[in-house]
């Protein structure tokens, strides 16, 4: 026996095409082989003993001009049959439909249950400290996703309490950049460099390096000099403490731009 989950279509004519892909917003309110602007009759599930079967019971309700499949020869008023699935212990989804409001536009969008836009439980984790309530964001599309995304990341701050993944661009904000510096405490030896992401995501880079192999993590001190606001210039600044250490200590510095003009 075949348990098929299935959808019938009615073909719109234009003016009503026009309206019907206007509202899906890109949801998949229509699967993309029913086409967004054309009618939803029914949906239904049907217990058959094969595919060939069921299209029988379909062709003996609906005529035997119904199509199987949508395709453009079809005329406004011809009806045609997605099947949508086979076997399916999660009937919920297909049928149900529910309706939102874009938590950053307020656009109205109507899909089916377990579509739409939102926050993976990964973006939620790492983007927004877990803060749950993220969780529950809906979006009419990926560009209003994006945009109420910079727009909260800058306004939260972690909680010392919680655990979180640190992202590079996640302390970007009002900033230009981060100068630091790398000092090698066996032997007073330092490195001046500039990043305009979070400095721990550059240190991370120059542990991968010769001059700084992870191996000997112990015997690095990692320190940020300055924070560039974005009205300054991170080049300048950066060519600022390399001359400025260098002169301090010519014989420890692993710097090699900018020494000449220190002298």
């Amino acid at each position: 026996m075949l348990e098929v989950i299935y959808r019938i279509y009615e073909v719109a004519d234009e003016e009503t095409a026009a309206k019907n892909r206007e509202n899906d917003c890109g949801f998949g309110l229509f699967s993309s082989t029913s086409k967004a602007e054309n009618i939803e009759l029914l949906m239904d599930c049907l217990i058959c003993d094969s595919r060939e079967h069921f299209k029988e019971i379909i062709k003996a309700e609906y005529g035997d001009n119904i199509a199987f499949r949508y395709s453009k020869k079809l005329k406004p008023g011809d009806l045609y049959c997605i099947i949508i699935g086979e076997h399916c212990y999660n009937a919920e989804r297909y049928f149900n439909k529910v309706t939102f409001t874009c938590d950053l536009c307020g656009a109205t969008v109507e899909t089916y249950y377990g579509r739409g836009i939102y926050f993976s439980d990964y973006e939620v984790r790492n983007s927004f400290y877990n803060i749950q309530e993220y969780a529950e964001r809906r979006f009419c599309s990926n560009k209003c996703k994006a945009v109420f995304e910079d727009r909260e990341r800058h306004k939260l701050k972690p909680d010392d309490e919680q655990e979180f993944y640190i992202q590079r661009d996640m302390f970007t904000e009002n900033v230009a950049g981060y100068i630091y510096k790398i000092t090698k405490k066996s032997s007073g030896e330092f490195y001046v460099g500039q990043t305009k992401y979070a400095p721990v995501f550059r240190w991370g880079q120059h542990l991968k390096t010769k001059r700084f192999p992870i191996g000997g993590i112990l015997d690095y001190e990692f320190e940020t000099l300055e924070i560039v606001p974005k009205t300054g210039n991170i080049l300048e600044r950066g060519k600022y403490w390399i001359q400025t250490l260098y002169k301090e200590n010519p014989e420890k510095s692993l710097n090699i731009a900018c020494i000449k003009g220190a002298e």
